[in-house]
């Protein structure tokens, strides 16, 4: 992890393409992907002993790897916000998947919505789509096997937008259901509501306003139901220490929640993987 953040703190000292070339590869990528597992593992291993009331030191080893969630989210942050172009959209998003991962894992707050929203600005999103000539050339792509768009019509095919925005709402959709049960849900999705309700008028696309208003439609839903059910606690939210505070005792929590939206998604994707 350290040599993770030396690489980066390099790439954003020096600002060179070789330094950015260090941070934005599959190899640096596969490392971030690593960690995020192995602490998602442990932390999965130890809820289960703990169900369990099994006292076999995997507890304590999951409270020491746990010191590493804040600063590996850093520097999955500042992998982020190094080169924040359009042709980086792809790892973007891989990088929020990875804090969705690490926020389920752990029950902690690590909000990615300045990340997601921050794609419905790019003004190619609002450019009419450009026609290619080879569409055999523009077709399946696959955002799990991509850091990068192309750099000729970047994010300006049909194909490319819909994918991207596709897996933008996607993620957006999975950070709302994760953190339905805080106490802060309200505020928290104030922000969120407020871009997609502009984003719903100032698109031209039907396919992308209907995600927008299903999007719309879970905040509002769960934002009733906090104001409600935060009204029934003795504390303020404010002095709340645990995050899904709201959580009804028959619901799954968050990690439960993050391993099923998963699960979908793969059998989703199932039909269309190529074999």
């Amino acid at each position: 992890v350290r040599q993770l953040a030396l690489h980066l703190r390099t790439a954003m000292q020096k600002k060179t393409a070789e330094t950015f070339q260090v941070v934005y590869c599959w190899q640096y990528m596969h490392c971030l992907k690593l960690w995020v597992a192995l602490l998602v593992a442990a932390a999965a291993a130890a809820s289960q002993d703990d169900n369990n009331n099994n006292n076999n030191g995997r507890v304590e080893d999951t409270q020491s790897l746990a010191s590493l969630v804040f600063p590996l989210t850093e520097i999955i942050h500042g992998v982020v916000r190094l080169l924040p172009t359009t042709r980086n959209l792809p790892l973007r998003l891989h990088c929020a998947r990875h804090l969705q991962q690490l926020a389920a894992s752990f029950s902690c707050f690590v909000p990615t919505t300045s990340i997601l929203l921050e794609a419905l600005d790019l003004r190619e999103v609002y450019q009419k789509p450009l026609k290619i000539a080879n569409r055999a050339s523009t077709r399946g792509l696959q955002l799990q096997h991509t850091l990068r768009l192309p750099k000729e019509s970047t994010l300006r095919t049909t194909e490319q937008l819909d994918t991207c925005m596709a897996e933008v709402f996607l993620l957006l959709n999975r950070e709302i259901d994760l953190y339905r049960y805080s106490p802060g849900f309200s505020e928290f999705s104030v922000r969120v509501q407020q871009r997609l309700r502009k984003f719903a008028k100032e698109t031209k696309n039907a396919k992308w306003r209907s995600f927008a208003k299903g999007s719309l439609e879970l905040c509002d839903k769960y934002s009733t139901f906090c104001i409600k059910a935060r009204s029934k606690l003795q504390q303020a939210p404010k002095d709340v220490k645990r995050l899904e505070a709201l959580l009804p005792r028959d619901e799954p929590n968050m990690y439960k929640r993050l391993v099923a939206s998963l699960e979908k998604e793969k059998q989703a994707e199932a039909p269309i993987r190529p074999k």
